[in-house]
């Protein structure tokens, strides 16, 4: 994919604690679970929240993980409403063998890294962000 020539500076971000953020942007993890419904498809920057799980990372095999800013782009494909049987299919694609969830399963595909982090803040849901800040991940983004 020619990511630079596919992406626009324009897309909404997300907001992922870590270890969850790493395991998006290195393509382990396709399925985010989320309790509310998008209607937007397409590109979304993933930031990694500054929330720590220290135990969580340990025991996925991750130390010192980037925290407070971004670290990449993924494409969100879709949003499917979880049952119980979809659940079961899929929860190994969300990395959790816990019950299922009364909730959404965003689907991601060709997630991309930053050529190193930018520092920045988070917010809560799919938000948007200040024309200069785009530019600045667009740049970041690895030649094609």
């Amino acid at each position: 994919m020619d990511s630079k020539a596919q992406l626009s500076t324009s897309y909404p971000a997300l907001s992922v604690c870590q270890p969850w953020a790493e395991l998006i942007i290195l393509g382990r993890k396709s399925i985010e679970v989320r309790q509310w419904w998008t209607e937007y498809r397409g590109f979304l920057w993933i930031h990694a929240a500054k929330k720590e799980d220290a135990d969580l990372e340990r025991h996925l095999g991750f130390s010192s993980l980037y925290r407070g800013g971004f670290i990449g782009v993924v494409n969100l494909t879709s949003v499917v409403r979880f049952d119980r049987e979809r659940w079961m299919r899929w929860r190994e694609r969300h990395l959790s063998e816990g019950p299922m969830p009364a909730a959404y399963g965003w689907v991601f595909r060709d997630p991309i890294r930053l050529q190193q982090p930018y520092p920045s803040r988070g917010f809560p849901g799919l938000f948007r962000l200040a024309p200069e800040v785009s530019q600045v991940l667009h740049a970041l983004l690895p030649p094609t």
